[in-house]
């Protein structure tokens, strides 16, 4: 929680509420409907989420006769172990047509939970508009510069797997292995995606650091990494830096506030380098090629079997457009940040201590709020009207703004000069949102 200012004889503070414990972050959500006769259905899977805090996971007790759950971890999931002896399994490879981060999104998850691996991998290769992608546990205020970025028009993604946040332009390709639960290996896949890359472009120094990202001359970043795994099914990402913008990508990802204070899983920050900037020849369509070649010679199956695929096709997968629209919605993007508390601070001239305005969110919503000034400036009244007008409304600037607008409306014994402060403060909390 972000410490108030010391008081004094000067200073006045008022608090809504009081801050209260967070309440439990396990919550069941509903099945996906039936799918089309060339797939296999999953079904009566009761699937739960179950959030992980700083890489440690809380679970929920089942008791006996409790159907089997379905559970969603953070990136840092080890592989499943053990010698992989089953025969070659048959493989197939996506290459998505859209470049819609929400759609790509959804259709990797539909798949996820729609397809039958028993004996069939399957490789997905995309690619996203400019796009600030977030990991399930994430908070997008302390990861990037929100209100940056609905400036230059980049998009605001929550994935449903863990692990940190990233960049994605078309100059990145986006690689998905998706597996049964059983033959999960995700650090398997990522030295056959080094083999394959090293065997295009066998200049290139390629590794495996200990954190499962891909790396360059064992200091620049070239992908990250992030998991999600079932009860019988799984999938493992990664990132591929191509010829991204790094220019970008360095403006956004830094947090467009000062005193915030979160348990949210934090991204670690690493220098990164584009694989153009190393060898000239690759692009996204040879990169995304030289893989799934690669794919193919540890699977049954033959490059002529690479398809494209129109991950919106609702005749195809049905019900892949409800995710996305989920995907997109305020509620996910933002309502599903973990509670966080933030402090607003405003320097004033004269004033040895900057005004504060400090304010507790949850789900998104502003549940709590005060502010400490001098009360010389602005009466007890409208410093409390202040504070309970924020509070219930969504962390949004047109949520905060409209509550502020009905508090000064329906405040009749303020001054001139407080009316004045009071939008002037106004001003200032609604420019830091979004």
């Amino acid at each position: 929680m972000a410490a108030p200012c010391r008081r004094s004889a000067s200073l006045f503070t008022f608090s809504a509420l009081r801050f209260h414990t967070c309440p439990s972050l396990v919550r069941p959500f509903k099945t996906l409907p039936s799918i089309s006769e060339r797939l296999t259905i999953i079904s009566s899977v009761t699937k739960t989420e179950i959030v992980g805090k700083h890489r440690k996971v809380r679970h929920k007790r089942v008791s006996e006769g409790t159907p089997s759950h379905r559970r969603c971890f953070s990136s840092a999931i080890p592989d499943s172990g053990g010698v992989n002896t089953r025969p070659k399994p048959k493989g197939i490879v996506y290459r998505s047509t859209s470049t819609d981060p929400f759609v790509n999104l959804a259709f990797e998850d539909w798949l996820y939970e729609n397809q039958d691996f028993t004996n069939t991998d399957i490789l997905l290769l995309w690619r996203n508009e400019p796009t600030v992608v977030i990991g399930r546990h994430q908070n997008p205020w302390s990861e990037c510069k929100v209100k940056r970025l609905q400036e230059l028009g980049i998009h605001l993604a929550r994935r449903r797997s863990g692990g940190g946040t990233v960049y994605h332009d078309l100059g990145n390709l986006n690689v998905t292995f998706l597996t049964s639960r059983d033959t999960y290996r995700r650090k398997q896949n990522l030295h056959d995606l080094v083999t394959a890359l090293k065997g295009r472009w066998p200049s290139l120094d390629l590794s495996v650091n200990k954190r499962d990202d891909l790396v360059l001359n064992d200091t620049y970043k070239l992908s990250g990494t992030a998991a999600k795994l079932g009860r019988k099914t799984a999938y493992h990402h990664c990132t591929l830096l191509c010829d991204v913008n790094t220019q970008a990508l360095k403006d956004v990802l830094v947090s467009g506030f000062d005193g915030l204070e979160t348990t949210a899983t934090a991204s670690i920050r690493s220098e990164v380098i584009n694989l153009k900037d190393v060898d000239t020849s690759i692009d996204t369509k040879v990169l995304g090629d030289t893989i799934a070649e690669y794919f193919m010679t540890n699977h049954q199956g033959q490059m002529e079997q690479v398809c494209d695929v129109d991950p919106t096709s609702e005749a195809l997968y049905p019900g892949v457009g409800k995710i996305a629209e989920e995907l997109k919605s305020w509620e996910w993007v933002y309502g599903k940040t973990p509670p966080f508390n933030i402090c607003l601070r405003k320097p004033v001239n004269g004033l040895a201590v900057p005004l504060g305005v400090y304010m507790k969110v949850k789900k998104g919503v502003i549940v709590d709020s005060y502010m400490e000034c001098p009360l010389l400036w602005v009466s007890e009244g409208v410093i409390q009207d202040i504070g309970y007008s924020m509070r219930g409304r969504r962390f949004r600037a047109v949520d905060v703004q409209a509550g502020l607008e009905k508090s000064l409306q329906s405040y009749r014994r303020m001054s001139d000069d407080e009316r004045q402060f009071a939008e002037r403060l106004g001003q200032f909390i609604v420019d830091k949102l979004v």
